[in-house]
């Protein structure tokens, strides 16, 4: 057997081990996380910055609208276990 068969036996072995597949949900879980993240990052920003325009008086007519679009948003990723904001001290 060569050693390229070896290599080729072995990581078909890996493939199908408990092991593999623990650290391959693992990565997946955090990669989620990640992405949930910088997507409430996103959200949050456009939050402030339709609050900054409101708060200067230069909302457009949606305004009102796309805020509660994007609060919904926040809240569905609170629900799903995202914590958006810092807890409240008791």
């Amino acid at each position: 057997m060569g050693f390229l068969d070896k290599v080729k036996e072995q990581a078909a072995h890996l493939k199908d081990s408990d092991k593999v597949k623990e650290v391959a949900g693992k990565v997946k879980d955090k990669v989620e996380d990640v992405q949930a993240r910088r997507k409430a990052n996103d959200l949050l920003a456009d939050l402030g910055r339709l609050l900054y325009a409101q708060k200067t008086e230069r909302t457009n007519p949606t305004a009102d609208a796309e805020i509660e679009r994007l609060v919904a948003e926040l809240r569905q990723l609170e629900d799903d276990g995202l914590s958006i904001l810092p807890d409240r001290p008791a």
